[in-house]
């Protein structure tokens, strides 16, 4: 009896040791649940606004370039409105994003390619508009970060993850599940927009944008 007595301490002692030293699990959210998702959209201004930002620009080859960057936005209607200028105020590039279709109203070369136009304001409606619809899924993990992810008709997928004090990061895959933008956003946020935030592209064409907000208003 003694000996088993002592077996069944032992035993108690091994799991007291394993549970102390397990890993605290993540807490995930099912779809079919209806969760206060506002944490999916916190990265994202939520009224609209107007902002100038000074942008360090690399593209692949080692050519860099400092333009301004002026982007008035409208969440609820999805609309954008994008200028791009030399740091003495001259205007290089102007498009608009209105009822999903993009319109180009100045673009000097080498800014006046269609493909740069709708890379563009691609780039922008990712960096400035959150995923359109509801997350497929998401989760919280016990640090507190969270992650939801957006899934598209074509099979595209946007990621967006962080939480506003650690910063959000935002990943773009293809259908095949490869990167094909990413953008790191960090605080302090201001009206909903990061201070400093990267974009680093990778398809179809390599480019890296640093970006400083330098000023925002409504």
């Amino acid at each position: 009896m003694t000996r088993r007595r002592g077996l069944y301490i032992l035993v108690l002692s091994v799991l007291a040791v394993s549970l102390g030293c397990a890993r605290l699990p993540e807490n995930s959210v099912s779809p079919g649940s209806s969760p206060d998702l506002s944490f999916c959209y916190a990265g994202f201004p939520a009224e609209p606004w107007e902002s100038v930002h000074k942008i360090e620009a690399t593209i692949r080859g080692g050519v860099f370039s400092t333009l301004l960057g002026v982007t008035r936005g409208d969440p609820s209607e999805r609309r954008l409105h994008s200028i791009l200028l030399t740091p003495e105020g001259f205007i290089l590039f102007e498009a608009e994003l209105r009822d999903g279709k993009i319109r180009t109203l100045k673009a000097l070369t080498p800014f006046d390619s269609p493909a740069f136009t709708r890379g563009l304001m691609e780039d922008v409606t990712l960096i400035f508009l959150c995923p359109q619809g509801k997350p497929a899924s998401w989760r919280i993990k016990g640090d507190g970060t969270r992650t939801c992810l957006w899934e598209s008709p074509d099979g595209s997928r946007t990621e967006v993850k962080g939480s506003m004090e650690l910063g959000w990061q935002i990943l773009r895959r293809d259908n095949q599940g490869g990167v094909t933008r990413e953008v790191s956003l960090n605080g302090p946020f201001v009206q909903g927009l990061a201070s400093h935030l990267e974009l680093r592209a990778f398809q179809p064409a390599a480019y890296e944008l640093r970006m400083t907000l330098l000023q925002t208003g409504p």
